[in-house]
Protein backbone atom coordinates (compact mmCIF):
# COMPACT_ATOMS: atom_id res chain seq x y z
CA UNK A 1 0.00 0.00 0.00
CA UNK A 2 2.59 2.34 0.52
CA UNK A 3 4.62 4.12 -2.09
CA UNK A 4 7.92 4.75 -1.15
CA UNK A 5 9.19 6.36 -3.95
CA UNK A 6 6.96 8.87 -3.01
CA UNK A 7 7.56 9.01 0.73
CA UNK A 8 11.55 10.08 -0.54
CA UNK A 9 10.74 12.90 -2.39
CA UNK A 10 10.13 14.60 0.89
CA UNK A 11 12.00 14.41 4.45
CA UNK A 12 9.36 13.36 6.30
CA UNK A 13 5.78 12.60 5.90
CA UNK A 14 2.66 11.58 7.68
CA UNK A 15 -0.36 9.50 6.39
CA UNK A 16 -4.05 8.97 7.84
CA UNK A 17 -6.89 7.32 6.62
CA UNK A 18 -10.08 6.05 7.49
CA UNK A 19 -11.01 3.24 4.82
CA UNK A 20 -14.49 2.79 3.71
CA UNK A 21 -14.33 -0.86 5.58
CA UNK A 22 -13.32 0.77 9.12
CA UNK A 23 -9.84 0.66 9.46
CA UNK A 24 -7.96 3.56 10.78
CA UNK A 25 -4.36 3.68 9.11
CA UNK A 26 -1.38 5.92 10.16
CA UNK A 27 2.07 5.46 8.50
CA UNK A 28 4.97 7.67 9.33
CA UNK A 29 8.61 7.96 6.98
CA UNK A 30 11.30 10.32 6.97
CA UNK A 31 12.56 13.55 9.60
CA UNK A 32 10.69 15.92 11.07
CA UNK A 33 14.16 17.27 11.64
CA UNK A 34 17.20 15.36 9.15
CA UNK A 35 20.08 18.05 11.14
CA UNK A 36 19.09 16.22 14.19
CA UNK A 37 17.72 12.81 13.33
CA UNK A 38 14.15 13.15 14.94
CA UNK A 39 12.47 11.29 13.03
CA UNK A 40 8.26 11.74 12.22
CA UNK A 41 5.91 9.96 14.16
CA UNK A 42 2.40 10.00 15.98
CA UNK A 43 3.06 13.33 17.78
CA UNK A 44 4.59 15.35 14.87
CA UNK A 45 2.99 18.79 14.40
CA UNK A 46 3.14 19.63 10.85
CA UNK A 47 1.78 22.59 8.77
CA UNK A 48 -1.51 22.14 7.75
CA UNK A 49 -1.52 25.63 5.79
CA UNK A 50 -4.52 26.61 4.00
CA UNK A 51 -6.25 23.34 5.41
CA UNK A 52 -6.56 26.05 8.01
CA UNK A 53 -9.89 27.57 6.06
CA UNK A 54 -11.85 24.47 6.73
CA UNK A 55 -10.92 24.70 10.38
CA UNK A 56 -12.47 28.36 9.96
CA UNK A 57 -15.71 27.53 8.09
CA UNK A 58 -16.51 25.35 10.96
CA UNK A 59 -16.02 27.56 13.76
CA UNK A 60 -18.11 30.00 11.23
CA UNK A 61 -20.54 27.42 11.55
CA UNK A 62 -20.66 26.95 14.86
CA UNK A 63 -21.42 30.61 15.52
CA UNK A 64 -24.47 30.53 12.48
CA UNK A 65 -25.69 27.78 14.68
CA UNK A 66 -26.03 29.75 17.89
CA UNK A 67 -27.71 32.56 15.83
CA UNK A 68 -24.61 34.77 15.91
CA UNK A 69 -23.79 34.80 12.04
CA UNK A 70 -25.91 34.75 9.67
CA UNK A 71 -23.69 33.84 6.51
CA UNK A 72 -25.79 35.87 3.84
CA UNK A 73 -25.66 38.78 5.47
CA UNK A 74 -23.01 41.37 4.63
CA UNK A 75 -19.67 40.98 6.25
CA UNK A 76 -19.59 44.45 7.50
CA UNK A 77 -22.87 44.08 9.59
CA UNK A 78 -20.41 41.73 12.31
CA UNK A 79 -17.33 43.77 11.69
CA UNK A 80 -16.28 46.19 13.91
CA UNK A 81 -13.26 46.79 14.34
CA UNK A 82 -12.23 47.36 10.49
CA UNK A 83 -14.86 47.73 7.07
CA UNK A 84 -14.68 45.86 4.34
CA UNK A 85 -14.98 48.51 1.92
CA UNK A 86 -15.18 48.88 -2.05
CA UNK A 87 -12.69 50.89 -4.64
CA UNK A 88 -15.21 54.02 -3.74
CA UNK A 89 -14.34 53.89 -0.36
CA UNK A 90 -17.93 52.76 0.62
CA UNK A 91 -18.93 49.88 2.71
CA UNK A 92 -19.19 46.58 0.47
CA UNK A 93 -22.35 43.86 0.83
CA UNK A 94 -20.05 41.03 0.34
CA UNK A 95 -21.34 38.66 2.39
CA UNK A 96 -19.90 36.42 4.64
CA UNK A 97 -20.53 33.25 2.59
CA UNK A 98 -18.52 34.98 -0.39
CA UNK A 99 -15.56 35.38 1.52
CA UNK A 100 -16.28 31.56 2.39
CA UNK A 101 -16.20 30.68 -1.61
CA UNK A 102 -13.29 33.33 -2.47
CA UNK A 103 -15.87 35.10 -4.19
CA UNK A 104 -16.00 38.38 -2.02
CA UNK A 105 -13.78 40.14 -5.01
CA UNK A 106 -10.76 40.25 -3.20
CA UNK A 107 -6.95 40.57 -5.02
CA UNK A 108 -4.29 39.67 -3.07
CA UNK A 109 -0.91 41.29 -2.79
CA UNK A 110 1.74 39.60 -5.47
CA UNK A 111 4.49 37.15 -3.61
CA UNK A 112 2.54 37.57 -0.41
CA UNK A 113 1.59 35.65 2.68
CA UNK A 114 4.70 33.84 3.58
CA UNK A 115 8.31 34.31 4.92
CA UNK A 116 7.90 35.93 8.89
CA UNK A 117 9.28 34.50 11.36
CA UNK A 118 8.76 34.07 15.83
CA UNK A 119 12.13 36.55 15.55
CA UNK A 120 10.49 38.87 13.23
CA UNK A 121 8.52 42.28 14.50
CA UNK A 122 4.98 41.29 14.95
CA UNK A 123 2.81 41.90 12.15
CA UNK A 124 -1.31 42.30 13.11
CA UNK A 125 -4.26 41.39 11.31
CA UNK A 126 -5.13 45.14 10.15
CA UNK A 127 -2.02 46.05 8.88
CA UNK A 128 -2.34 42.89 6.40
CA UNK A 129 -5.69 43.56 5.71
CA UNK A 130 -4.48 47.12 4.76
CA UNK A 131 -1.91 46.00 2.92
CA UNK A 132 0.93 48.08 4.43
CA UNK A 133 3.61 45.38 5.15
CA UNK A 134 5.49 42.98 2.57
CA UNK A 135 3.77 40.07 3.64
CA UNK A 136 0.57 41.49 1.85
CA UNK A 137 1.15 44.53 -0.25
CA UNK A 138 -2.14 45.31 -1.29
CA UNK A 139 -4.85 46.69 0.35
CA UNK A 140 -8.33 44.01 0.99
CA UNK A 141 -10.91 45.91 -1.22
CA UNK A 142 -13.99 44.84 -3.04
CA UNK A 143 -12.73 45.38 -6.85
CA UNK A 144 -15.52 43.63 -8.88
CA UNK A 145 -18.95 42.88 -7.66
CA UNK A 146 -19.49 40.09 -5.25
CA UNK A 147 -20.29 36.82 -6.59
CA UNK A 148 -19.53 37.20 -10.32
CA UNK A 149 -15.62 35.89 -9.83
CA UNK A 150 -13.84 33.00 -8.08
CA UNK A 151 -10.02 34.31 -7.08
CA UNK A 152 -8.42 32.74 -4.11
CA UNK A 153 -7.96 34.99 -1.34
CA UNK A 154 -5.83 34.49 1.90
CA UNK A 155 -7.16 38.32 2.50
CA UNK A 156 -10.75 37.38 2.51
CA UNK A 157 -9.83 34.84 5.65
CA UNK A 158 -8.17 37.17 7.12
CA UNK A 159 -11.47 39.35 7.04
CA UNK A 160 -13.03 36.36 8.81
CA UNK A 161 -10.91 35.67 11.43
CA UNK A 162 -11.72 39.75 12.35
CA UNK A 163 -14.90 39.43 11.89
CA UNK A 164 -15.48 36.50 14.35
CA UNK A 165 -12.63 37.96 16.73
CA UNK A 166 -15.07 41.06 16.82
CA UNK A 167 -18.31 39.30 17.34
CA UNK A 168 -17.09 36.94 20.39
CA UNK A 169 -14.38 39.40 21.91
CA UNK A 170 -11.72 36.43 21.65
CA UNK A 171 -8.34 35.61 20.18
CA UNK A 172 -9.14 33.57 16.92
CA UNK A 173 -6.69 31.32 18.50
CA UNK A 174 -8.62 30.41 21.23
CA UNK A 175 -12.12 30.08 19.35
CA UNK A 176 -11.03 27.75 17.60
CA UNK A 177 -9.68 25.65 20.57
CA UNK A 178 -12.96 26.15 21.88
CA UNK A 179 -15.34 25.47 19.75
CA UNK A 180 -13.53 22.59 17.85
CA UNK A 181 -10.33 21.21 19.26
CA UNK A 182 -11.76 21.20 23.15
CA UNK A 183 -14.85 19.26 21.30
CA UNK A 184 -12.96 16.55 20.53
CA UNK A 185 -10.10 16.33 22.96
CA UNK A 186 -7.32 17.31 20.71
CA UNK A 187 -4.35 17.71 22.17
CA UNK A 188 -1.85 17.94 19.39
CA UNK A 189 -3.24 20.92 17.04
CA UNK A 190 -3.03 24.33 16.87
CA UNK A 191 -3.43 27.69 15.70
CA UNK A 192 0.22 29.07 15.54
CA UNK A 193 0.25 32.21 17.82
CA UNK A 194 3.45 32.84 19.01
CA UNK A 195 3.27 31.33 22.26
CA UNK A 196 1.82 27.95 21.02
CA UNK A 197 5.08 28.13 18.75
CA UNK A 198 7.18 28.64 20.88
CA UNK A 199 6.05 26.26 23.44
CA UNK A 200 6.12 23.35 21.16
CA UNK A 201 9.21 23.88 19.35
CA UNK A 202 10.79 24.11 22.51
CA UNK A 203 9.26 20.45 22.60
CA UNK A 204 10.80 19.83 19.51
CA UNK A 205 7.39 18.45 18.05
CA UNK A 206 7.45 20.81 15.18
CA UNK A 207 8.48 19.33 12.13
CA UNK A 208 10.81 21.30 10.29
CA UNK A 209 10.07 23.18 6.92
CA UNK A 210 12.61 22.33 3.99
CA UNK A 211 12.78 24.18 0.50
CA UNK A 212 12.63 22.32 -2.35
CA UNK A 213 16.93 22.11 -2.49
CA UNK A 214 16.31 19.95 0.45
CA UNK A 215 17.65 22.72 2.38
CA UNK A 216 15.42 23.73 6.09
CA UNK A 217 13.96 27.19 5.54
CA UNK A 218 14.98 30.27 7.53
CA UNK A 219 14.53 30.11 11.09
CA UNK A 220 12.89 26.86 10.61
CA UNK A 221 9.18 27.38 11.37
CA UNK A 222 6.99 29.73 9.94
CA UNK A 223 4.64 31.91 11.84
CA UNK A 224 1.30 32.69 10.14
CA UNK A 225 -0.13 35.65 11.46
CA UNK A 226 -3.08 34.98 9.15
CA UNK A 227 -3.90 32.57 11.04
CA UNK A 228 -7.53 32.04 9.90
CA UNK A 229 -6.49 31.38 5.92
CA UNK A 230 -2.78 29.91 6.93
CA UNK A 231 -2.14 29.32 10.71
CA UNK A 232 -3.01 25.73 11.37
CA UNK A 233 -0.01 23.23 12.76
CA UNK A 234 -1.33 19.81 13.53
CA UNK A 235 -0.87 15.85 14.42
CA UNK A 236 -2.21 13.94 11.22
CA UNK A 237 -4.01 12.02 13.66
CA UNK A 238 -5.88 15.46 15.33
CA UNK A 239 -6.55 16.55 11.96
CA UNK A 240 -7.79 13.16 10.60
CA UNK A 241 -10.49 13.36 13.86
CA UNK A 242 -12.08 16.67 12.64
CA UNK A 243 -12.22 15.10 9.17
CA UNK A 244 -14.14 11.71 10.96
CA UNK A 245 -16.37 13.97 12.94
CA UNK A 246 -17.05 16.58 10.16
CA UNK A 247 -18.07 13.52 7.85
CA UNK A 248 -20.36 12.28 10.92
CA UNK A 249 -21.94 15.81 10.85
CA UNK A 250 -22.90 15.16 7.33
CA UNK A 251 -24.72 12.30 8.64
CA UNK A 252 -26.68 13.64 11.65
CA UNK A 253 -23.92 12.68 14.84
CA UNK A 254 -21.06 14.76 14.61
CA UNK A 255 -19.62 16.26 17.90
CA UNK A 256 -19.18 20.03 16.40
CA UNK A 257 -21.49 20.44 13.98
CA UNK A 258 -25.17 20.01 13.32
CA UNK A 259 -25.97 18.35 10.04
CA UNK A 260 -27.75 21.27 8.34
CA UNK A 261 -24.46 23.05 9.16
CA UNK A 262 -22.06 20.07 7.58
CA UNK A 263 -24.10 20.05 4.56
CA UNK A 264 -24.42 23.93 4.37
CA UNK A 265 -20.32 23.50 3.77
CA UNK A 266 -20.49 21.43 1.45
CA UNK A 267 -23.24 23.57 -1.03
CA UNK A 268 -21.44 24.78 -4.08
CA UNK A 269 -23.47 27.65 -6.57
CA UNK A 270 -23.90 26.86 -9.89
CA UNK A 271 -21.56 29.70 -11.54
CA UNK A 272 -18.58 28.10 -9.12
CA UNK A 273 -19.73 24.21 -8.86
CA UNK A 274 -16.21 23.39 -7.15
CA UNK A 275 -16.44 26.08 -4.51
CA UNK A 276 -18.11 25.35 -1.06
CA UNK A 277 -17.55 26.58 2.24
CA UNK A 278 -13.53 26.89 3.07
CA UNK A 279 -13.32 23.76 1.67
CA UNK A 280 -13.70 22.51 -2.65
CA UNK A 281 -15.60 19.95 -4.40
CA UNK A 282 -13.79 16.82 -6.20
CA UNK A 283 -16.04 14.93 -8.33
CA UNK A 284 -19.40 13.16 -6.67
CA UNK A 285 -19.26 13.51 -3.30
CA UNK A 286 -15.43 13.85 -2.70
CA UNK A 287 -14.45 17.23 0.09
CA UNK A 288 -10.85 18.18 -0.48
CA UNK A 289 -8.61 20.48 1.41
CA UNK A 290 -5.16 21.52 0.56
CA UNK A 291 -2.34 23.35 2.43
CA UNK A 292 1.00 24.44 0.54
CA UNK A 293 3.53 26.93 1.92
CA UNK A 294 7.01 27.19 2.39
CA UNK A 295 7.41 24.41 4.72
CA UNK A 296 5.03 21.85 3.44
CA UNK A 297 2.49 20.61 1.64
CA UNK A 298 -0.58 18.69 2.72
CA UNK A 299 -4.12 17.38 1.33
CA UNK A 300 -6.99 16.43 3.19
CA UNK A 301 -9.79 14.19 1.26
CA UNK A 302 -13.51 13.31 2.65
CA UNK A 303 -15.96 10.98 0.71
CA UNK A 304 -19.00 10.84 3.39
CA UNK A 305 -20.98 8.87 1.08
CA UNK A 306 -18.06 6.25 1.48
CA UNK A 307 -17.13 6.71 5.11
CA UNK A 308 -13.42 7.18 3.54
CA UNK A 309 -10.80 9.69 4.61
CA UNK A 310 -7.38 10.58 3.92
CA UNK A 311 -4.83 12.59 4.94
CA UNK A 312 -0.96 13.56 3.96
CA UNK A 313 1.00 16.09 5.51
CA UNK A 314 4.45 16.85 4.61
CA UNK A 315 7.26 19.74 5.89
CA UNK A 316 8.43 20.52 2.52
CA UNK A 317 7.96 23.08 -0.33
CA UNK A 318 8.02 20.56 -3.59
CA UNK A 319 7.08 23.75 -6.10
CA UNK A 320 4.49 21.55 -7.59
CA UNK A 321 0.94 21.71 -6.95
CA UNK A 322 -0.78 18.55 -4.97
CA UNK A 323 -0.92 16.53 -8.03
CA UNK A 324 1.57 16.86 -9.36
CA UNK A 325 4.54 16.59 -6.37
CA UNK A 326 2.94 12.98 -5.50
CA UNK A 327 0.67 14.32 -2.52
CA UNK A 328 -2.69 13.58 -4.29
CA UNK A 329 -1.28 9.95 -5.88
CA UNK A 330 -0.53 9.12 -2.36
CA UNK A 331 -3.88 10.33 -1.02
CA UNK A 332 -5.58 7.86 -3.68
CA UNK A 333 -3.56 5.41 -2.69
CA UNK A 334 -4.82 5.75 0.54
CA UNK A 335 -8.21 5.70 -0.14
CA UNK A 336 -8.22 2.51 -2.47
Amino acid sequence: MIDIDIMKRFPGVGCACIRNNGETRYDFYGFSDKESGTEVDERTIFPACSISKFITAICVMKLSEQGRIDIDEPADRFLSSWKLRGTNGEESDASVRHLLQHTAGISDGEDGFYGHRMNDKAISITEILEGTTAYNNRPAVVRQAPGTAFEYSDAGFCIIQVLLEDITGKRFADLAKELVFDKLALKDIFFGIREHMELFSRRGRLATGYGSDGRPIRGKYPLSPDLAASGLWSSPGDLLAIGRDFAASIKGHGRVLGQESAREMMKSSEKFPWVGLGLFQQGEGTIVSKGWGENGQCMLKINPGEDSIALIMTNMNPELPQEESGVEQLLDIYLR
